[in-house]
């Protein structure tokens, strides 16, 4: 599962997935996911942005998955979890110190998946 935002790095987190997806039977997921109030890729170029998105996932062969949720945390756990995903792909979020950043808290509640974070 590689974990995207509106950053430009998505094709980097995209290319990781790829190269960490090893069996051909492994499923690609790439998904970006918004609080309810926000915009999906926080541009008046939306449009354009997740049309980019979608040909990227579609160029490594994977399914692009869009959520909007009140809660982004919950909605990437609970993704997870239905999809038995082994290994979820994320750009840094915030200082690596910070004990309470996203990546952390997603680790201590999946701490059946292996994290790969990307720099």
């Amino acid at each position: 599962m590689v974990c995207v935002t509106n950053q430009k790095s998505c094709d980097r987190l995209i290319a990781r997935g790829v190269e960490r997806g090893g069996d051909e039977e492994a499923q690609l997921h790439v998904v970006h996911c918004v609080h309810t109030s926000r915009n999906f890729m926080g541009s008046p170029f939306e449009g354009d942005a997740i049309e980019y998105l979608f040909t990227a996932a579609q160029l490594a062969g994977a399914e692009l998955t869009l959520l909007r949720a009140p809660d982004v945390e919950d909605a990437l756990v609970d993704y997870a979890q239905k999809h038995a995903i082994a290994i979820m792909i994320l750009g840094m979020s915030g200082p690596a110190a910070d004990p309470d950043n996203i990546i952390t808290r997603l680790q201590r509640r999946l701490p059946e998946i292996e994290f790969d974070i990307v720099g």
